[in-house]
């Protein structure tokens, strides 16, 4: 099984990098996987990391690609969800669904996050 080394610590991931053990999940890590690919964490990550980690803790799932955009839309004072859905991609170049997921150590999506 793939892992990630991470402060000394192998942890578990899947042949795309989605963590394997939500125990195993720190901002820190995320941070440490966003460098990986290249990203710093803004506030504006870290809002929307938030969002659907407490999404998915009400609901048991992510929340749909639309719940998200309007959020990008609140958090960066866009003026609608089509603005927010462009600038998703602006935050997370290769993709919500697998960046945004990913650093919010959930499962992959099995459709559109």
């Amino acid at each position: 099984m793939p892992y990630l080394d991470f402060n000394g610590k192998k942890i578990e991931t899947d042949d795309e990098g989605y963590i394997q053990n939500a125990d195993d999940w720190s901002k820190e890590l995320a941070e440490f996987m966003a460098k990986k690919d290249g990203l710093e964490l803004t506030k504006e990550h870290w809002a929307l990391i938030d969002f659907i980690k407490d999404y998915f803790a009400k609901n048991g799932q992510a929340p749909s690609i639309r719940n998200v955009a309007k959020k990008v839309a609140e958090v960066c004072n866009l003026p609608n969800v089509r603005a927010g859905n462009k600038h998703l991609y602006v935050l997370f170049p290769q993709g919500p669904a697998l960046q945004l997921v990913r650093y919010a150590g959930l499962s992959k999506p099995t459709g559109c996050v």
